[in-house]
């Protein structure tokens, strides 16, 4: 009987032929080599199943292709159900990971078998590979005992949620949200992981993070609200504008499932409360009520707003992404 890999690393794809041959190259060129690569196809129609195709001879590589495309959030989860390692990790098709990334991150959750996930440094990269800048999300108290306290951590940081590809620990995962099929699952999942254990972290920039126009985030969410709907899951009817208002109730969602403690279970649900009150979130909740009940009076202030601050980006502790 064949032996399950220590680590298990999904990769969906949907139309990645860009960037694909050197995010493949990057995770079988890892110096920790006891890996499978579960390739997920969205049913592709450029040349991702060419360039998986190349690589077919390495034997820890799987390819899958969907019989359509089902949207990135089933996409995402159909890896992570068929993955059979102790840890697991989502890549994306445009991103890169350094050779000693497995390696370190193993060793860091070997190190502390009650850690979740590990997460790593960050080196922001280019579309052609070039280096913009080396940072790392902070989390203070993650490492913590308290759920509450991670809780905390995680929604009240500043972040863009890099840290959703760090490594996991697999039974960490299994009956969580997983990726799910709305615009900041990401985030809520990261949030459910902070509530089931501790985080560890690896300081070195081992995970390579490319920025590019065509990224989602920049292709879809910041423009089309419905096409990133579609993006995430083919059969979302229609997209909601109260985006930050999801992101919260979702919040409340994983702390009912994850903390039974009635002590922890109030001091969590104070950090949700406390969300109100850091990092602009009442107003981000507003302006998209506005948004939703009168699309019209949101475009007038909108443009209001860029034309007295310009486009601005994201700059205050826990906030999400602005997709006005």
């Amino acid at each position: 009987m064949k032996q399950s890999p220590v680590v298990s690393i999904g990769l969906p794809v949907f139309n990645g032929g860009r960037y694909l041959d050197e995010t493949i190259r990057s995770i079988l060129g890892q110096s920790f080599a006891d890996l499978e690569l579960i390739v997920c196809d969205n049913a592709s129609t450029d040349n991702t199943a060419a360039i998986c195709a190349r690589h077919a001879g390495d034997p820890r590589m799987r390819y899958h292709r969907q019989p359509r495309n089902l949207g990135a959030g089933p996409n995402y989860d159909d890896c992570f159900h068929r993955a059979a390692g102790r840890y697991f990790k989502w890549a994306a098709h445009d991103d890169k990971l350094a050779p000693d990334y497995l390696v370190k991150a193993v060793a860091a959750l070997e190190a502390a078998p009650r850690a979740v996930l590990c997460t790593v440094g960050i080196t922001e990269i280019g579309p052609a590979g070039e280096v913009l800048r080396h940072y790392a999300n902070h989390f203070p108290g993650i490492e913590g005992d308290r759920p509450s306290r991670r809780l905390a951590a995680v929604i009240h940081a500043n972040h863009q949620c890099e840290d959703f590809f760090g490594l996991f620990r697999r039974e960490a995962l299994i009956g969580s949200s997983l990726h799910g099929t709305r615009s900041g699952s990401d985030r809520v999942l990261l949030a459910e992981m902070a509530l089931r254990g501790p985080w560890v972290a690896v300081a070195e920039p081992l995970f390579l993070h490319r920025e590019h126009p065509d990224r989602y985030t920049r292709a879809l969410l910041l423009k089309d609200r419905q096409a990133a709907a579609l993006w995430q899951d083919t059969a979302m009817p229609r997209a909601s504008r109260l985006f930050h208002l999801n992101v919260y109730r979702e919040y409340w969602r994983v702390l009912r499932a994850n903390v039974t403690d009635p002590a922890e279970r109030r001091a969590c649900e104070a950090e949700l409360l406390r969300w109100w009150l850091t990092g602009g979130h009442a107003a981000d909740v507003a302006r998209d009520l506005v948004q939703s009940l009168s699309p019209g009076l949101f475009r007038v202030l909108r443009r209001a707003k860029r034309a007295v601050f310009g486009v601005s980006q994201i700059t205050r502790p826990g906030a999400l992404p602005n997709i006005d």
